[in-house]
């Protein structure tokens, strides 16, 4: 076994012998203090006779340590050669023992449980005074959030001590500032300052972790021992400014290393963004005689724009700078109590005094790091805090000062995603804060187009019960489904003696058209729906084991349900997901080997005898061994019956909705002063809250400049258009491109196979080209998700086969838990961090030719505002582009913004060559010269770039829908809405569907155009897009209040399906408003289906499963332990376990018969456990 060619471990003997050693590390510098020397244990030694190396893996870094000449050693941490050194870095950070890199003043600090630090504990160093050092982690106790297994948030207090992990953190010369990207990390430190006795480290850690964290408490005494003690004490009692704290002394030590910007309170804007970028570069790397990131005069004009200007969100091309630069700078502006910043950000309301930070799901670890870097050591002593969970809000410790004057919390800022802030205003706690405070926050999204999509605009919070099928709707799912798959013409007799025959004649047409559509669509990224197990659940985010369980039940949903739009989803489709099913079960049978193991012994005799009699034995088909993949390939005219049997089973465990609320981005847009910025700027347009506080009636101002949008029904010259194109590209104003025809992926059934297709098209036009057979290219984003299914490591043998083992030598990949930065290494598989010292390695070992050594694979779950690091600090040291050429796979993406998105990887736009893989390119417009083309110049682009925009401002009827939503809540005062018509598919099974709309739409009719200002807004809205439709009918329509009216009923209507065509003005309106939809079913139309928990009844038929009881039907009962594991192992001891073995005393069945001519009786008792479960209604 060897990391990094380094032999570890021998296998091969019968009884390999595994040996842990102990390093002991001395300081190489002439600087001492307390700690005499490092001890790590839990070493390997390197199996090399020929010399003696140690490898120590920390914080995933490894630490090689190579001994010479038996009297010193070599260091290297992930190659990068380093020495232990004692450094005074300030007053507050002074003779900490760490790791100086031997070509730079910067060091590194590892925290590690395995890491010992030998205290000199004689002469002056008294230990009764110190002696606690070791407890006191033990004593202090932090308030932490977390989801439990209904998804629901909670709080525990938690000791520090068992909060602890491993971590690296970096320190830069000359300034020493320190910098952390979570709490994890503060917490780790703590326990290190702790360790070395430091109490000046100790109490730079506590602010910074007080400043970001709900509660600490500190746990003096225990049972009347004093736990905290001697100048641990004093400390503690200094940083929460008790009276007893006072300290002149450490006043004058710990100011230094914070920056005043309260200093700055009369300073004109411009020179106050001057000072913030001037204390900005202090936080960076100093290089060659300066500071590695100086904000430019564009980025500083850019941000006193979005400080001032009207608009709330503004456009700043790909890589400017918004996440790394803009943002924090922000965050500080708004900490300040600079007057002219401050007027500003009211936007013409109240001041603020909270900051919420809104990114994208995939970006909440990149936007907490710079939050966390810039904002935790500023002003001195104030009392502020940063949360990293929007969650912390239901917690009685966090509070709003506008509702308690007594809070001694000044400013807060939130950092969390879209989706994690609308779940959040979904909880009643929360709103009840937050709806009264509402014009005292200040809400900042970052990729605001992404936020403001049509198809992500909505999120869901539902409740979900068990379905009650009958056996007739599911022999009814069945039939119409392998109907509408193998086209056989709707099933009329069954369908006529169904209760509502209408509802299954129109849902066979449903059905066959989502099979047309995936025919083309899907089929070209593997299905775009499957079962999902912990391969197929590798792109999705956070707590992966607790989705696999989610979805065991082996339901078919759509991949993009996970991450990104997929058609029909919305209202949690269950029409299309039982039809997916029915078509894996029909191609891909195999997934469902380990249910049907499970489940083959309840086939029936009587279902043997009609189904299997001729093809297969009875008890070799429910007692035997034989997979159901093997059983279909040797008697396939058996597959019909065992996937109606399969079907049956999958269909009774699907959950269905309850109870379901909804908040989406526009209930933000109306209730939040909102500021934003983009790189991609194609929004809908709005109005903002300040509009609608002040119940203005006039247009509605653009939220965002549209000076560089195209409309089809502006039918531009060309020259009009390219300079259009050319305001939206910016600095990115020569961009190279060839549109290549992805066609060809329609036929791959083998995701490599079709990477490997790529490979060869693009070694093809780099030799025609270069007239060499050298790949021109290194880096693939997979915009679509083409190789949603395959591993990184896939990805990796591919490249070996195709280029052999020594064209690349690393690859770079997103990691799918944590969304950081990885290389994984081609020779020898190694998979380690892709940070500064990495990339300082492969610049020493590559020089300029990095680029040729690395490649780039970016999956599609991190395609927007994701940063590569280092391209332009590569750029700017070589004078050359990161990426040689970046191949976008996005095939059959029609969304320009997506497609620019996805070019935006590479920072260097200008200097990358991109190839554009895209379906169904028309002949006229594709051309076979191989030759890369000016982006704008290009007919196809013209073709996307004008689509993008007309689709954009139409929205389509899902939006329009929620639009409405929205002013019905901005009516009601509520941030969410209570879904009424909760399962549309039973609702239309039932034919009470007709019944549910009609009242919907008085409803709102009600409430939206019963008040002034929402039936304004909406007249202003649909008024706006209907001037910039192509078709004069529609542009040239008026609408009055009769019409207004009618226009919502119709858009409901359409919303659920339950409209037929009206043959007069609103059928063209409804055809503009629809988007893409072409037909009353949403089959075209994309909205999001919001990831959520599902709890999900995934047990086998033979197991308590069980939903969740309501509340009125369930009995509390509360246990206490002392140790709950220990208990568990024993008997009796856990009587929670007892418990749910005690019966019941009313029988729950009970059997009369006559013996011997006695009448007798039989009564069965259920235990506990069996009435909570899914065999007994909770009724009962």
């Amino acid at each position: 076994m060897k990391y990094d060619d380094l032999p570890i471990f021998d296998l091969r003997p019968h009884q390999p012998e595994i040996n842990m050693y102990r390093v002991r590390l001395d300081s190489a510098s002439d600087v001492y203090s307390m700690v005499k020397y490092i001890e790590i244990k839990n070493v390997f030694q390197v199996m090399d006779d020929s010399k003696e190396q140690y490898l120590i893996f920390v914080a995933d870094n490894a630490l090689l340590v190579e001994v010479v000449d038996g009297t010193r050693m070599n260091l290297r941490v992930n190659n990068i050669s380093v020495e232990v050194a004692t450094i005074f870095f300030n007053d507050a950070i002074s003779f900490v023992p760490c790791f100086k890199y031997t070509d730079s003043e910067d060091v590194v600090m590892f925290t590690s449980r395995n890491f010992h630090f030998h205290v000199d504990n004689g002469g002056q160093f008294a230990t009764d005074y110190y002696g606690m050092r070791h407890e006191l982690i033990e004593s202090i106790f932090s308030i932490e959030s977390y989801v439990d297994l209904n998804d629901d948030h909670q709080f525990k207090e938690s000791k520090l001590s068992a909060l602890l992990t491993e971590s690296k953190t970096v320190l830069y010369f000359p300034d020493y500032l320190l910098q952390v990207p979570n709490r994890e990390q503060l917490i780790n430190l703590m326990d290190l300052a702790l360790r070395l006795r430091n109490v000046p480290f100790f109490i730079l850690v506590l602010f910074y972790l007080r400043r970001s964290s709900i509660h600490l408490r500190f746990e003096e005494y225990e049972n009347k021992v004093q736990k905290i003690s001697g100048p641990w004490k004093e400390a503690i009692l200094y940083v929460l400014k008790s009276k007893d704290g006072d300290n002149a002394h450490y006043d004058s030590i710990f100011e230094k290393q914070f920056f005043d910007l309260n200093q700055h309170r009369h300073l004109p804007l411009g020179d106050f963004i001057e000072a913030l970028c001037d204390n900005f570069t202090r936080y960076q790397r100093f290089i060659d005689g300066h500071y590695q990131i100086i904000p430019t005069a564009k980025q500083k004009a850019f941000l006193k724009r979005l400080i001032c200007a009207e608009e709330c969100f503004h456009f700043s091309e790909v890589g400017s700078g918004k996440t790394k630069v803009i943002l924090p700078l922000l965050c500080q502006a708004f900490l300040s109590n600079n007057a002219e910043a401050h007027k500003h950000l009211a936007r013409g309301g109240r001041l603020k005094d909270t900051l919420i930070v809104l990114v994208p799901e995939h970006l909440v670890t990149d936007a907490r790091t710079q939050v966390y870097r810039y904002c935790l050591n500023l002003n001195f002593r104030e009392e502020y805090r940063v949360y990293d969970d929007i969650f912390a809000l239901k917690h009685r410790n966090v509070q709003f000062r506008s509702m308690h004057r007594d809070y001694i919390v000044k400013k807060q800022i939130y950092v969390t995603s879209f989706n994690q802030f609308k779940k959040a205003l979904t909880d009643q706690d929360i709103c009840r804060k937050v709806y009264p405070h509402r014009e005292h926050i200040l809400v900042v999204a970052d990729e605001v187009d992404d936020f403001l999509d049509r198809n992500k605009l909505v999120f869901n919070i539902c409740t979900n019960k068990s379905n009650a099928f009958e056996r007739s709707t599911l022999d009814l799912f069945f039939e119409v489904s392998r109907a509408a798959y193998s086209d056989q013409g709707c099933p009329h007799m069954l369908v006529e003696s169904s209760s509502n025959p209408i509802y299954w004649k129109q849902l066979y047409d449903k059905f066959r058209a989502i099979f047309v559509e995936i025919q083309d669509a899907s089929r070209s990224i593997n299905k775009s729906f499957g079962i999902f197990n912990e391969h197929t659940l590798r792109h999705c985010t956070a707590n992966i084991s607790h989705d696999i369980e989610g979805y065991k039940s082996l339901i078919a949903r759509p991949y993009e349900s996970v991450n990104r739009a997929m058609p029909g989803s919305y209202y949690s489709d269950v029409e299309r997901t039982v039809f997916l099913t029915y078509v894996i079960l029909t191609e891909d049978i195999e997934k469902y080997d380990d249910l049907f193991q499970g489940e083959r012994k309840f086939i029936s005799y009587e279902y043997w005898n009609e189904h299997f009699v001729h093809q297969l034995d009875f008890d070799d088909l429910v007692y035997g061994h034989e997979k159901l993949s093997e059983i279909c390939e040797k008697h396939p005219e058996a597959k019909d019956g065992l996937a109606r049997f399969l079907y049956e089973i999958i269909l009774r465990r699907m959950e269905i909705r309850d109870k379901s609320r909804s908040v989406n981005s526009i209930d933000i847009i109306f209730n939040f002063d909102c500021i934003g910025f983009t790189g991609t700027p194609f929004l809908d347009n709005y109005p903002t809250a300040d509009y609608i506080r002040h119940e203005r009636n006039d247009d509605i101002p653009n939220m965002i400049s549209r000076d560089f949008y195209a409309y089809t029904s502006e039918d531009l010259a060309a020259s009009e258009f390219e300079q259009r194109f050319a305001t939206f590209q910016g600095q990115n104003s020569n961009v190279l491109v060839k549109y290549v025809p992805s066609d060809f992926i329609r036929a791959s059934t083998d995701e490599m196979a079709t990477l490997e297709a790529i490979f060869a098209r693009e070694e093809q036009l780099g030799s025609s080209n270069c007239g060499a057979a050298k790949a021109a290219f290194n880096a693939i984003v997979d915009l679509c998700g083409i190789f949603k299914r395959s591993s990184i490591h896939d990805v990796c043998n591919c490249i070996i086969n195709h280029f052999g083992p020594d064209r690349f030598h690393y690859l770079y990949h997103i990691d799918q838990s944590d969304n950081s930065d990885r290389v994984l290494c081609i020779k020898t598989g190694n998979d380690i961090q892709y940070d500064e010292e990495f990339y300082k390695f492969l610049c020493k070992t590559y020089g300029a030719d990095l680029r040729d050594r690395i490649f780039f694979f970016v999956d599609n779950r991190n395609v927007i505002g994701k940063d590569i690091p280092f391209q332009l600090i590569y750029q700017k040291h070589y004078g050359q582009a990161l990426f040689t050429k970046s191949v976008v796979i996005a095939h059959d993406v029609d969304d320009f913004s997506k497609i620019w998105q996805a070019m935006g990887r590479s920072r260097t736009m200008n200097q990358t060559e991109f190839s554009i893989y895209k379906s169904d390119i028309p002949e006229s417009l594709q051309d076979d010269d191989g030759v890369a083309h000016d982006i704008k110049s290009l007919e196809l682009t013209r073709l996307l770039y004008v689509a993008n925009c007309d689709r954009k401002m139409a929205g389509n009827i899902s939006s329009i829908y929620l639009t409405l939503i929205a002013l019905f809540n901005l009516a009601q005062e509520s941030f969410y809405y209570n879904d009424k018509i909760v399962n549309v598919f039973l609702d239309k099974m039932e034919d009470t569907i007709n019944g549910k709309v009609s009242v919907h739409e008085k409803e709102l009719v009600h409430y939206v155009l019963g008040n002034v200002v929402p039936a304004g807004i909406l007249r202003h809205i649909v008024t706006d897009k209907f001037k910039k439709s192509s078709s004069a009918v529609v542009s040239q329509e008026r609408l009055d209040e009769a019409k207004l009216e009618m226009l919502l009923r119709h858009i409901v209507r359409q919303k659920y399906e339950q409209r037929l065509p009206s043959h007069d003005i609103f059928d063209d309106l409804l055809l503009f408003l629809s988007g893409e939809q072409r037909s009353l079913m949403e089959i075209s139309y994309t909205k999001q289906h919001q990831k959520q928990k599902q709890k999900q009844q995934n047990k086998n038929q033979d197991s308590d499963a069980m939903g969740v009881f309501d509340e009125k039907h369930q009995l509390s009962i509360k246990l206490s332990s002392k140790n709950y594991f220990e208990d568990s192992r024993g008997g009796l001891e856990d009587e929670a376990k007892s418990m749910l073995n005690l019966p019941i005393s009313v029988p729950i069945l009970t059997l009369g018969y006559t013996l011997g001519g006695q009448q007798r009786t039989i009564d069965v008792y259920p235990t506990l456990q069996f009435i909570y479960s899914h065999h007994i209604h909770q009724e009962y």
